[in-house]
């Protein structure tokens, strides 16, 4: 099947600060081992690559990959590509790992990839520069097409020889050249999609910006799902230890706290469970403009930019919401094993006048009074958390 203009997937590579001569002729060279192996794997989809230059990014050193994936986000959104790319002399922070060849976001469907520990001189591997040059650009196509296959909802692969294989160091990539079967065939299927027209170039013109972002919500929708999932937002707790203390310290003070169980038990059942929701929401709704996860320049509607915010959204509750679980069952377990009956109905005296009045829904009523309020509180400390940090947290699903 011939490539037409409705299968074009287009990919912007952001060259992000100065590269010396041979990273120039590298990056070129990699770029053109990508599209080709792209045609390869995809014949009937066609791929064009932009590369723009950003010498005044970024000039040396090493560089937090949320601040490079954020300008990735903003030249993607700007100029309706479907993927980018910013390539980095400099090398990346991980927080992940020891090291970092790449950050990967499926959110923002971008990735960021640094040059610098591919390159055999970096690694103190004597070559001459056409070597060189051939390796860089092998190594850096590879990165490139495993961000494609990731971005693509592909699974990571425990083959050495597959494009999805976690490289351990930079010789692991010269190996990593194929794609099974059926790989191929779903990642196929998402860039068909990818390659549908854009609801804004088609009949989201006509809409209203409510009409707009419901329709594209809706048309993603699997997408943002995969996006949330890739995220793994059920280790907030472990990740942001800012907010965790601050949870886990407000529970502890308020279990301790007679007035607090007084206050808790005093509550009728659907007023504490209104608390759920709009603890979960409030601290949702912080966290994302504290962290300011969804700036961006200009006002042009974007289905894109519809998908993004969702996500972040989405990852945000659900980390949240996953917080809030863990403060509920170590609230539920502390109230059943160390506050008796006795002591309860002493500290809430003005509710419970006798321990026959006790039941058995009163200490998850204070559990879930206590992780409601210690959610609050930690949302203080999550903000508390650098933003670079906090991003990388959201939007990097995968470090190589």
């Amino acid at each position: 099947m011939a490539p037409n203009q409705e299968n074009l997937i287009e990919i912007g590579v952001i060259v992000a600060g100065p590269l010396d001569r041979v990273d120039a002729r590298a990056t070129k060279l990699a770029v053109e081992q990508t599209d080709e192996r792209l045609c390869e794997l995809f014949p009937g989809l066609k791929f064009d690559f932009f590369e723009i230059k950003r010498p005044e990014m970024m000039g040396g050193g090493r560089i937090e990959p949320s601040l490079l994936l954020r300008q990735a986000m903003e030249e993607r959104d700007s100029k309706h590509w479907d993927f980018a790319f910013v390539l980095t002399a400099s090398e990346l922070i991980g927080n992940y790992s020891p090291y970092c060849f790449a950050a990967l976001s499926r959110p923002l469907d971008a990735a960021v990839i640094s040059m610098s520990l591919i390159d055999p001189q970096a690694l103190g591997i004597e070559v001459d520069q056409d070597s060189r040059v051939q390796r860089i650009a092998r190594r850096l196509s590879r990165l490139m097409l495993h961000s494609i296959g990731h971005l693509s909802g592909l699974p990571r692969s425990d083959h050495p020889n597959d494009l999805l294989f976690h490289p351990p160091n930079a010789s692991a990539l010269d190996h990593m050249a194929a794609l099974q079967p059926e790989d191929v065939e779903r990642a196929r299927q998402h860039l068909l999609d990818i390659a549908d027209l854009r609801l804004e170039e088609g009949e989201g013109r006509t809409l209203g910006y409510v009409n707009f972002s419901v329709r594209a919500a809706w048309i993603n929708r699997y997408e943002v799902y995969e996006a949330i999932m890739a995220a793994r937002p059920w280790e907030f707790p472990a990740r942001l230890s800012r907010l965790t203390i601050a949870a886990f310290s407000t529970l502890a003070i308020l279990l301790m706290t007679a007035e607090a169980w007084d206050l808790a038990l005093a509550q009728s059942h659907l007023r504490v469970f209104g608390l759920i929701g709009a603890s979960l929401l409030v601290t949702t709704a912080y966290v994302v403009a504290r962290q300011q996860l969804l700036v961006r320049r200009g006002r042009r509607r974007s289905e894109q930019y519809v998908v993004t915010s969702l996500s972040a959204f989405g990852i945000v509750f659900a980390g949240m919401l996953s917080t809030w679980l863990t403060l509920f069952v170590v609230g539920l377990t502390l109230t059943h094993f160390l506050f008796p009956s006795k002591l309860v109905a002493t500290w809430a005296a003005s509710t419970v006048t006798d321990t026959r009045m006790l039941d058995w829904t009163d200490r998850p009523h204070m559990a879930v009074f206590v992780a409601s309020l210690g959610l609050l509180i930690g949302a203080l400390g999550a903000s508390f958390e650098s933003q670079h940090y906090f991003r990388h947290i959201i939007f990097v699903d995968e470090e190589i």
